[in-house]
Order: structure tokens, then sequence, then C-alpha cells
């Protein structure tokens, strides 16, 4: 195998080691850990890293800053301006007491107390988080959508009004709902910008159950990397990286329908192991998707050539015709439907 790059080996590094902490908390992560679980030795992590202090700050700048980045995505995916407040809103206020991204951030806040890297990291994150909803209520203002003498002090009031009740909502069991949380935040935001509440809990831009169209950019994405890891598992003869691409239930047909994880691997593994190799590429994907419902459909071209044991290779061309489904924030295949379109 070609070894990795410096650059490859750091992303690797920093994206373990955010794995642990999300696990263990900033304070129990040790770099022995992080070498543990990429078996390595802890002189490797050193290489790269000069002090624990500096892979903690780096490992939470690398995904912080990834989410920060999909947030913006989200937002600019929006029509006007009173949507991509909600969105804001909406993308901004933990999905539950068990967010995974908002546990490492006020996991992260805690130890920039006594890791001055991290406080600098930390500062920078926030800042660029209060930019976005600055950005969004003086876009409104230039628009005539928002009333709002200062955006900036307005972005600042929001952010911490989040970042107060989200520690809350993540220490404090049963304290409110993720509605309750949105209403309160929604409130604030509506008064900041000269609006009612109902304004932006009525947005016509705002994600509607049952109205399927473009993905957003974020979405648009993740789905793509789906596929992509379809292909992938196929390239590679990996049944098991191919079922885990399916819900729990998911089905896939290709003459024959089977259904299931556990079936659906048992199939692959036995049709692989007869091939000598094989290469699946997905030159074209469409997709139309129901953002709030977390459902959509999509067309898949595929160019796949292999070669059985005992054999010629094969070219063949065809279509997927797909359902997907986003389960705890991640998109599966709920169906695979494979359409032959010409075999060589």
């Amino acid at each position: 195998m070609k070894k990795p790059t410096v650059a490859q080996r750091r992303t690797e590094i920093l994206e373990t080691t955010c794995e642990v902490v999300i696990e263990r908390g900033f304070a129990a992560t040790r770099i022995a850990d992080v070498a543990k679980r990429l078996e390595v030795s802890s002189s490797l992590i050193h290489y790269h890293f000069d002090s624990k202090e500096q892979l903690l700050a780096e490992a939470f700048a690398h995904y912080a800053r990834k989410d920060v980045a999909e947030m913006e995505a989200e937002v600019e995916a929006a029509g006007s301006s009173v949507a991509q407040l909600d969105r804001v809103i909406q993308n901004y206020v933990p999905e539950g007491s068990d967010d995974v991204e908002w546990m490492l951030w006020i996991d992260g806040w805690g130890e920039a107390l006594r890791n001055p890297m991290m406080r600098e990291i930390s500062q920078e994150l926030d800042h660029q988080s209060a930019a976005l909803v600055e950005r969004v209520i003086r876009n409104g203002v230039e628009a005539g959508d928002f009333v709002c003498a200062d955006p900036a002090a307005a972005a600042t009031r929001l952010t911490s009004v989040v970042d107060g009740l989200a520690v809350q909502f993540a220490a404090h069991s049963g304290m409110m709902s993720r509605d309750q949380f949105i209403e309160h935040v929604r409130t604030l935001a509506a008064w900041e910008v000269g609006l009612e509440p109902e304004d932006l809990r009525g947005s016509d831009d705002a994600p509607r159950t049952g109205v399927s169209g473009a993905p957003s950019p974020a979405t648009e994405n993740a789905l793509r990397r789906l596929v992509a890891r379809w292909c992938d598992g196929a390239t590679r003869k990996d049944a098991a990286a191919l079922a885990a691409c399916l819900t729990i239930d998911g089905s896939f047909d290709m003459g024959k329908p089977v259904k299931g994880r556990a079936a659906v691997e048992k199939t692959f593994a036995t049709a692989l192991g007869s091939m000598a190799w094989v290469v699946q590429l997905a030159p074209n994907a469409l997709f139309e998707i129901d953002e709030a419902a977390g459902t959509g459909t999509g067309r898949v071209a595929i160019h796949e050539t292999y070669q059985q044991k005992k054999g010629q290779p094969t070219t063949l061309l065809g279509v997927y015709h797909d359902r997907f489904q986003r389960v705890d924030g991640q998109w599966f295949f709920a169906e695979r439907r494979f359409e032959r379109i010409h075999t060589l």
C-alpha cells in the first residue's frame, strides 16, 4: 500500500483524537489512547505534535471547523434572509442532550480554561459562529427584511444565549425539549431583527415535510459520499462495507430483492468471492430530498468492470434507483434497485 503523506497522517491522527475525546473527554484523553486506537507507537504521535496540549487543540480545531463550514453551507442554501436566520437557529441548537458536536464544543470550552492553545482556537471558532449570524442579520437589514441597529451586538447576544442554554440542555436531563429550546431562541432572534417569532416559524423557505427538491449542499455532499463509499466497498470487495451503507432493514434488488443488512452482506460476500477483481464508478447522480422528513430518492449511473476468477473481464452499465433515509443525522440507502442497461 502507498505510504500516507505527512498531511494524511496528521489528519488521521486528528480525526482519531476526536473519536477518543468524544468517548473520554479532553481531560481524560492521553496520547497513548490515540496511539492505541491507531495501532501505532506514541512516538509517531509525538513526531507530528509537540505535546498533548497541541494535539488536543488541533483536533478540536479540525473537528469544529468542519462543523462551522457545514452550518455555513446549510444557511447559504436557504433562500430569503428570514429563512437563513431560521436555518441558523435550526442548525445551531443541539439535536439533543447527547449531540456529539455540542459535547465536543462544551468540553472544549472547559479545556480552554487550562490550555492556552485551546483557548486561542476556541475564541477563533466562537468568533466565526457569531460572524455567520451577524452576516445573516446584516444581509437581512440591507435587503429590507430586518430592522437592527447593531447586527454585531445582536449576533453576540444570540450566540451567547444559545451557548448558555446548550450547556444546561446537555447537562440537565429533562430541563427542556429541543422544540422549547428553539422557541426561546426564535423569540430572542425575532426581537433582535424587528419580527415576530411566527415570522421565523412560518418562513416560506423553511424545510416542510412532504416537499422534495434539490438537497442542501451539506446533504448533497453526504449523499455523494454515501455513493462513493458504496463504490469503494465494491472495488475493495468488502461485503460488510457495502451492507453498512444500508439502513438496518434496507433492501438491495438486482433482480431478486434481498432485505436487511445481514442478508445483503451475505449475498455480496458470495458474489464478490467469485470475482478476481472489480472496479465500480458512479459518473452521475441526481437526488430529490425532503430535508425535513429526512427521506429522498435518487438515480445513480454505474459503470462497473469485473472479472470472474475463471473468465474474461466484463463491463456492466446500469442505473441504481435509490431511496434514502436519514438516521441519527446520517444518510443511508433504504433501498437500492439496479436496472441493467448494457453488458459488454
